[in-house]
């Protein structure tokens, strides 16, 4: 019953027709409640589907990788002062 269209209706018709008897400071009250769990349901959503997606990833440390910053050249010390 909660997932269908018409209860969300019913709860906004109630909702208007319960706050109009109200003063402003105590709508602002109400919906600062509502807005507060509203953030707590978009939080646990969000936990939930980054926690589904991260499960199978692992970060990996490679520490055997070799340097890409290592230079190796093919001449020795010696063929530096022979010219020619």
């Amino acid at each position: 019953m909660q997932k269908s269209y018409h209860y969300i209706a019913l709860l906004k018709a109630v909702m208007r027709l319960s706050l109009t008897s109200l003063k402003a400071a105590d709508v602002k009250d109400i919906a600062s409640s509502v807005t507060a769990i509203a953030n707590e349901k978009l939080k646990a959503e969000k936990e939930a589907t980054t926690k589904k997606k991260t499960v199978g990833k692992k970060k990996q440390l490679h520490v055997d990788k070799p340097d890409d910053d290592l230079v190796v050249t093919a001449y020795d010390d010696i063929d530096d002062y022979d010219f020619m």
